[in-house]
């Protein structure tokens, strides 16, 4: 069966209109083609903000835990190995925070 390219395209649409042999058409707004490396920095850049913003969350309710459980058993102390991943934890995040404050610091010093 033998299909031509005219029947093809009047079943065709391009943002909700038909498109007629012989026409050229363009999106004003985007542009019509994006190389692989545009397409995989894009999908990096979303990618890894979701991830940043996941871990974030998970780290807040984490600490909410933390936080409401050594208050609510009035905790003298807290074991040695515990009190030293608080620290670093404490120290990864306010690292990130003041980077990300200190962001446009940071490139002009590369």
């Amino acid at each position: 069966m033998s299909t031509k390219l005219k029947n093809i395209l009047s079943e065709i649409k391009w943002e909700g209109k038909d498109i007629n042999l012989g026409q050229v058409y363009t999106a004003k707004d985007i542009p019509p083609f994006k190389t692989p490396h545009q397409v995989n920095e894009e999908e990096t850049k979303d990618h890894e903000v979701g991830m940043g913003l996941s871990s974030l969350k998970t780290s807040v309710r984490s600490a909410r835990i933390i936080y409401d459980e050594i208050k609510k058993q009035d905790l003298q102390n807290l074991d040695g190995w515990v009190q030293e991943k608080l620290t670093l934890a404490s120290d990864y995040l306010k690292t990130v925070a003041e980077y990300i404050q200190d962001k446009d610091e940071y490139k002009k010093e590369v």
